[in-house]
């Protein structure tokens, strides 16, 4: 039994090649390829349909449009004969109500600008002195008062020289520290103002010194101390 793989010649009966152990009863496999058909040349090949020129489309008539000037004769629907047609650009159209709440709110839009500077409120105007008066709160008769007039209020000791103030019985007599022209208080344009004039023991306003020359300008509760005497600024 010949072997369809290598040719070896074996012994009938023989289910496997002796030489390369193939199985003898399995058709032998073709020794070379089936060769493929050899392609036609392009000659023989068929032809390639060229492609149709194409159609060319005719333009479409298309219809006239009408003008804006109608044509003679012609009357538009609504208008009766022998009245004149009504023209529609003269007639205005109200506007709707969302085309109104829109121009609202573009009016209630703020324009772009400086900002707005704040206006600073107004300073609170100065309490107006009316009936000043000096009430003492320090000497030998307390609660005293004395008014406060216009123009100028000499305070002191009655001697030679008049006062408008006379601390002469609030001191002790064994204690008196007030000159005899000790100091002047002023009433003007609405302001109280106090002025030492040279004493010899000094005057005093909320335990400051006024020194002579200068002027202090006197406020509500203030007290002022001349010689021994405390006298309370008071209003009204």
């Amino acid at each position: 039994m010949i072997c369809p793989s290598c040719g070896f010649a074996n012994e009938d009966g023989v289910l496997f090649c002796e030489k390369c152990k193939a199985d003898l009863e399995m058709p032998a496999a073709p020794s070379q390829a089936t060769p493929m058909p050899e392609s036609s040349p392009r000659s023989e090949r068929a032809p390639v349909p060229e492609p149709e020129e194409p159609i060319p489309l005719e333009p479409i008539a298309l219809e006239p449009v009408a003008s804006s000037n109608p044509p003679s004769g012609f009357e538009p629907a609504g208008s009766a004969p022998g009245e004149a047609p009504v023209e529609l650009e003269s007639i205005a159209l109200e506007p709707t109500v969302e085309q109104l709440r829109v121009s609202d709110t573009r009016d209630e839009v703020p324009k772009p600008g400086k900002p707005k500077t704040a206006t600073p409120p107004p300073l609170p105007a100065a309490p107006t002195i009316t009936n000043p008066k000096l009430v003492v709160v320090r000497g030998q008769r307390m609660d005293v008062q004395y008014p406060l007039y216009p123009g100028k209020n000499y305070l002191g000791r009655t001697d030679d020289k008049p006062v408008d103030i006379d601390l002469d019985d609030q001191e002790a007599p064994d204690r008196i520290w007030t000159s005899r022209q000790h100091a002047v208080v002023t009433f003007e344009d609405g302001k109280l103002a106090i002025e030492d004039l040279n004493s010899l023991n000094g005057t005093f306003v909320n335990r400051t010194r006024v020194h002579p020359g200068q002027v202090r300008e006197l406020h509500e509760n203030d007290v002022i101390q001349v010689g021994t005497v405390h006298l309370k600024v008071l209003f009204g």
